[in-house]
């Protein structure tokens, strides 16, 4: 009996220390966008092998429970605006994918969204939809060879909170607005980007910043939000007028 009662506190204790982001149900939370994080699934478990049989439909292939046969580690995200988002695994080695899913439930079941390859490279899901208050469960696995692999997950959110929009600083800002073709920025370093977004928050364009001006008569005439950054790293978002 007492051997019994050992073996159940131990198993107790090593549920209890798993490592998160092994499982689902426990996985690691991204708090906010844009999100980098370097890591490799040696460090984590192989939970996860749901039916090759069954295996739903990936861009390019019919193989994706195939990518669940290595091990596993989930990351989840909870937006608080709706909007566009960017997932990407740059240069990683083949036969490795990642997987979007709104609930533990659909693993290798439902995708919301994938990206595999059999050569090394860039896994990418560009311009994914989310809404406020769903989270997604986004999975990194591989064939079982490689078991595991080295990766690097970046997340960019592809649109703007207009929340975000600061109408009274006066500590940075663009002249004149409404404009019709430049702008001319006021800052106390220079401005080294731009994005051109839409009143929703979504991009139109980056534009190229030179001696602290820019052009803007390729926009259309109408309202936007502007974004620029300056050297020191602060970036300002400001209402754009272009008549």
């Amino acid at each position: 009996m007492k051997k019994i009662y050992t073996s159940i506190m131990l198993g107790l204790g090593i549920l209890s220390y798993a490592q998160v982001g092994t499982t689902c149900a426990d996985p690691i939370v991204i708090t906010s966008l844009p999100y980098t994080t370097t890591d490799d699934t040696a460090n984590y478990a192989d939970n996860y092998d749901p039916p090759t049989s069954s295996s739903p439909s990936c861009p390019s292939t019919t193989y994706g429970n195939y990518y669940h046969g290595g091990n596993d580690v989930i990351y989840a995200y909870t937006p608080t605006t709706s909007g566009t988002i960017k997932i990407e695994m740059p240069n990683v080695v083949g036969w490795t994918g990642m997987f979007v899913y709104t609930d533990c439930s659909n693993i290798g079941v439902s995708y919301a969204a994938c990206a595999v390859g059999v050569s090394p490279g860039t896994r990418l899901i560009d311009n994914f939809p989310v809404t406020a208050g769903q989270t997604y469960y986004i999975l990194l696995s591989s064939w079982p060879s490689p078991q595991t692999f080295a990766y690097t997950l970046n997340i960019t959110s592809l649109t703007l909170a207009t929340s975000e929009v600061q109408l009274n600083d006066t500590k940075a800002f663009f002249y004149p607005n409404p404009s019709q073709k430049t702008v001319h920025f006021r800052t106390e370093s220079p401005v080294i980007s731009a994005i051109v977004y839409s009143m929703e928050g979504k991009i139109v364009r980056e534009v190229k910043v030179q001696e602290n001006q820019m052009d803007i008569e390729f926009l259309p005439k109408g309202n936007y939000i502007l974004g620029f950054t300056v050297k020191e790293g602060q970036t300002y978002h400001k209402k754009l007028i272009k008549n």
